[in-house]
């Protein structure tokens, strides 16, 4: 029998907006992405002149997806920069 993973009800309060979730992390994990959002929020908000709550929370999105990406990026080049280093090292001790 699988086991089922306890989810857990928390409210949220990001961009000023209570949000009911529930989730099966910690609730220190939900906390951290929480203050994440909101400090990336605050970022854009002081950055631009957005106005309505929903054109701050897409210019947010906007935000944490393009970092979200660069760092996809730059795993991709340090697994490719490790395999390479690997085969070097094979390639001395073979």
């Amino acid at each position: 029998m699988l086991e089922m993973e306890t989810k857990r009800s928390m409210e949220l309060d990001i961009l000023r907006r209570r949000l009911h979730i529930k989730s099966d992390k910690s609730e220190e994990y939900i906390r951290k992405v929480e203050s994440y959002i909101n400090k990336k929020a605050e970022e854009v908000k002081e950055k631009t002149k957005a106005v309505s709550t929903l054109d701050l929370a897409l210019l947010t999105v906007l935000n944490i997806a393009g970092d979200y990406l660069s760092l996809i990026e730059k795993v991709n080049r340090l697994e490719c920069r490790s395999y390479e280093l690997a085969a070097r090292i094979n390639r001395k001790i073979a």
